[in-house]
């Protein structure tokens, strides 16, 4: 038989102390495990915040590469309108540049010329006389080239006519004269020639071969 001499003040105080850890025990598990919670959730915005920027740097990407796709559109557009505005520009006319540089490509090289006259709207008939410009038209002529020059013998021009033939757009070529004279001792073949242009001369381009 256990006989207790402590007053119950001191068992009851024993009592609460035990249930005031206890309650404290309690508190602090559960502190514990809302603190886990409370860290597993910033874990997860973290990580949703993470994946909301890398979402946000791909779609900035995308924005670029269509703004880029709408720039090269609207360059497409501008070069559209400006090749169109070009055509129409160069219609019906000779591009002198390009009629330059194929009579460069065909002359001999023992002949020279010492002038040029390019005329739109007129041809030269057999005889040498020019044909009016409805005439023309209707032939499908669009102009005419003169030349006069020298060679050092007539082969020179025979040869020069013979090449005329040869350049896109040129027809008809025909020798005015042709007679040997002498420049500073030499004796040399002076002509006068021309040759028709047809409509394949229209808006040449410098880089077109003859």
């Amino acid at each position: 038989m256990r006989i207790n001499l402590l007053p119950p003040e001191v068992g009851e105080r024993r009592r609460l102390r035990r249930r005031t850890l206890a309650t404290i025990g309690i508190g602090i598990v559960l502190l514990a495990i809302v603190g886990g919670v409370y860290f597993l959730q910033i874990v997860r915005l973290a990580g949703v915040e993470e994946d909301i920027q890398t979402q946000e740097a791909l779609n900035a990407g995308l924005q670029g590469q269509i703004d880029e796709l709408q720039d090269i559109a609207v360059l497409e557009e501008e070069v559209a309108t400006t090749r169109e505005l070009l055509a129409t520009l160069l219609q019906d006319n000779v591009l002198w540049s390009g009629v330059l540089r194929d009579i460069s490509l065909v002359i001999p090289g023992e002949l020279w010329l010492n002038g040029l006259t390019g005329t739109v709207g007129t041809a030269a008939t057999d005889g040498g006389e020019p044909v009016a410009a409805e005439a023309v038209g209707e032939a499908g002529l669009v102009g005419q080239i003169s030349f006069t020059g020298f060679g050092l013998d007539h082969r020179e021009v025979a040869l020069w006519l013979s090449r005329l033939e040869d350049v896109r757009g040129f027809i008809n070529p025909w020798l005015s004269s042709s007679a040997k004279s002498e420049i500073e001792g030499v004796t040399v073949v002076t002509f006068t020639s021309s040759v028709d242009l047809s409509e394949q001369a229209l808006a040449r381009r410098a880089g077109e071969s003859p």
